[in-house]
This record gives C-alpha cells, structure tokens and sequence, in this order.
C-alpha cells in the first residue's frame, strides 16, 4: 500500500472522528440542560433524544445549527419560555455556541464563578428578566468575544468587575434594575454608547454616566461642613441671647 492514499485515508479519519465526538458533545450539552432546568410551559417538548438523523437536534425549539446536517449547536436562545431553575452549567459542552439567550425567564441563583470557562466562544449573551444574585463573576470579562451583554433587571449585588471595561468589542451593555454598589468601570465608548437608562435603579452606582463618585475623605469634608453650618444656625439665637443677657448684667 503507498503511503499516499494510506495518509489520506488517516485524514479522513480524523475529521470524521473529530465531528463525531463534537456532535456527541453537542447533544450531551442539549441533554444536560433538557435535565437541568424545569419547563413548566412545556416548551422543550420537541427536545427529544435518541434520534441518530444527521442534525436532528437542530429542529429542536430555540436551538440553531452551524449546518441543518451536522448537530452542531450555533447559538441557544430560550428567551421567554418561562424556565426556571440555576444556570445550567451544562452549557459548556456546547464549545461551538456563540449566542445564549436565556433572558425573560426564572433562573435564579449565583452565576458560575467560572462562567466564562462555560461560554468562552459567545459574542452574544442575554441573561435579563431573572432572578439571578449575588455579584457578577469576575472571570465574565474573560469571554472576550463578547458585543453583547444584557443583565439588566435581576437582583445582582456587589460592584462591576472593573475587568468589564477590557471588553472591546462591547456595544450594548446594561445592568439596569439591580441592586449593584460602586464606581461603574471606564468602557470604551468608541464601541460601546452606554447611557444612564443602562445602569438605572441601582442606588449605589456612581461614575459616568452616572453621578460622581465620592471619595470617602471628601464625604466626610462634606458632612463636616454641613453639620457645621447646621449647628450655626440652631446655636445663632442661643448666643445673641446670651450676648444680650450679659450686657444687662
């Protein structure tokens, strides 16, 4: 046998062994979250497993191929199907996706410390409309492919990873309806047009485009001088009527 057609034979091979096993990953990535969240709506109903068609998981509702012949997964997009239940870290066996969409729902819960180990190749992602807590990882900046981030109206605490601000190719962005604290980090506005309604109703946020923010030294100046002319007010009467009784005397 030359060794020609034996190398070709080798290739072909291996791409055919290396799309396999992505699109078995790409299904146990569907299989996963299908187990992970609740659909009280029955939405997922069409997610049925055990099909051996070529790109059968690609007619899966909210579920979009990079080819309607191969299962593999291009983007997830859930929104508003009222599912409920923690991120679901399954997500990562998906590592061609490049758009999630989980907005409109009722995840609750912690985001991954990890998140962007799960979604490293995303360019779009929109968690808004849940419930999710406690801060935003740090480690989300890392996913750096990202135009798109949409967290607005959950119940996120803590401060903004100053890391956001390394995002690049950002171009929309909010965070509005949470409940964060802290300076808000200095994006690139070339790219990214950010304006208050982007980060409203978050009490503790400061910095553009938002109110300045407060150096401690200065909050502390500034209620020193208040309290100053305060008490100059309330004790004015107290000494002119003292200034008037020893002058009788």
């Amino acid at each position: 046998m030359s060794l020609i057609p034996l190398l070709s034979t080798c290739l072909w091979f291996l791409l055919v062994s290396s799309f396999t096993c992505a699109n078995e990953a790409d299904v146990k990535c569907l299989r996963t979250i299908h187990s992970q969240v609740k659909d009280p709506n029955g939405y997922l109903t069409s997610w049925v497993f055990g099909n051996k068609t070529a790109g059968y998981i690609c007619k899966f509702s909210g579920v979009t191929c990079w080819h309607d012949d191969e299962n593999r997964v291009l983007s997830i997009k859930l929104g508003g199907y009222g599912l409920e239940g923690e991120f679901p870290q399954g997500i990562k066996n998906c590592t061609d996706l490049t758009a999630l969409d989980l907005s409109r729902n009722n995840f609750s819960g912690v985001l991954p410390s990890d998140i962007a180990s799960l979604v490293p190749t995303v360019t779009f992602l929109d968690l808004s409309y849940n419930q999710f807590s406690g801060e935003i990882p740090a480690s989300l900046p890392n996913t750096t492919f990202l135009n798109t981030l949409m967290l607005q109206h959950n119940q996120f605490t803590g401060q903004l990873p100053p890391e956001l601000a390394s995002l690049r190719r950002l171009a929309a962005f909010s965070v509005a309806d949470n409940q964060l604290t802290g300076p808000i980090p200095k994006f690139n506005e070339e790219h990214l047009k950010i304006g208050v309604d982007d980060f409203a109703n978050n009490e503790g946020l400061c910095g553009q485009p938002m109110d300045a923010c407060v150096e401690p030294d200065e909050d502390m100046i500034r209620f020193g001088k208040m309290g100053a002319a305060v008490g100059a007010v309330l004790f004015a009467p107290l000494v002119a009527y003292l200034r008037l009784v020893c002058h009788r005397w």
